[in-house]
């Protein structure tokens, strides 16, 4: 190219660069947003608020992909893994193992891929993530501990089904309710090691298992996600002896079965997250890492309890029903 037309040649290519706010020139800055699954109503309300955002941002798209189901990590280890290797310019990521995830999120701190977690934290704070974009977990555990204790009149016999080992915010609502429970005196917590795992029908199992060895003298559970809660409720709704509705059932995260639950009084509360709130302040908060701005190191996105007698209140029906 002559000279006299690579000087204007190139200071366009300048501009362009400038207006998009791209380091190289691109158009859009593109996002991956990995969550922990993508079968639960749940990850569907955060997938929403997530393209909500990036409709918003007109320099910026987002690629959203995650494991089918909320039991394989090494799944969303290679999908993180995957588009590293495809050149994304940050990620979103929930990590469905507090300490698996922490190697892969290292590998893209290292190539200078800003990374935004959401939902659920890693076992490493320290690592320099851009930002931590979630519920006050424990505080979630804690409310739900409260309500129960204060359904049974402080006394009674519970039991707590954990989700999965590994997972940092159902460990930290777990350890919240267990630790509300405690300081009810007259609460007796007859099993706290099982866990639902990671789909409905495994909870349904595990939580028979659990209702034929205390369901006859049981008072109250709680539940630290939406497949164990939905899983207990079937058991409970299974059983012969008429458990739903006698026994009082806490859970966490709605779906239409626990709203319908709460209406029909089998299920007694739910801790509701903003799901939608949470996947549009995550890619909000990465786009404005990307374009220079300061980002809070923590964004909390709020937790509610919903009862039988708050469930049309505005607010919570909106949580209740975040995909709507």
């Amino acid at each position: 190219m002559p000279r006299a037309l690579l000087v204007p040649f190139v200071l366009a290519l300048a501009l362009l660069a400038a207006c998009s706010g791209r380091p190289d020139g691109g158009a859009k800055y593109r996002i991956a947003v990995i969550p922990k699954g993508t079968g639960h109503e749940f990850w569907q309300a955060v997938a929403k608020g997530a393209r909500a955002a990036d409709a918003e941002l007109a320099d910026l798209e987002i690629v959203w992909k995650g494991p089918a189901g909320e039991g394989d990590t090494g799944a969303q280890i290679a999908l993180v893994e995957s588009f590293l290797a495809d050149g994304v310019h940050g990620l979103c990521l929930a990590p469905l193992d507090a300490r698996a995830l922490v190697a892969p999120v290292r590998q893209a701190l290292r190539r200078n891929v800003p990374v935004v977690v959401f939902d659920s934290g890693l076992a490493e704070p320290g690592l320099g993530i851009v930002s931590y974009v979630a519920t006050d977990n424990r505080r979630g555990g804690e409310l739900a501990g409260e309500h129960l204790a204060a359904l049974l009149h402080g006394k009674g016999r519970v039991l707590v089904l954990r989700y999965q080992v590994g997972s940092e915010s159902t460990e930290a609502r777990e350890a919240g309710c267990l630790a509300a429970l405690a300081r009810a005196p007259g609460i007796e917590v007859v099993s706290s090691d099982r866990h639902g795992g990671p789909d409905e029908a495994k909870a349904v199992e595990v939580s028979e298992n659990l209702l034929a060895t205390f369901g006859d003298r049981l008072d109250g559970v709680f539940c630290s996600n939406e497949s164990s809660t939905a899983g207990m409720l079937a058991a409970l709704q299974r059983d012969p002896r008429r458990l739903a509705g006698r026994i009082k059932l806490v859970g966490f995260d709605s779906s239409a079965v626990l709203a319908q639950g709460l209406r029909n009084r089998t299920v007694h509360g739910i801790v509701l997250q903003d799901p939608v709130g949470m996947g549009h302040q995550a890619v909000h908060a990465m786009h404005k890492r990307l374009t220079g701005q300061p980002v809070p190191a923590r964004i909390p996105t709020g937790e509610v309890l919903a009862t039988p007698e708050n469930l049309d209140q505005p607010r919570v029906r909106a949580l209740l029903f975040p995909g709507s």
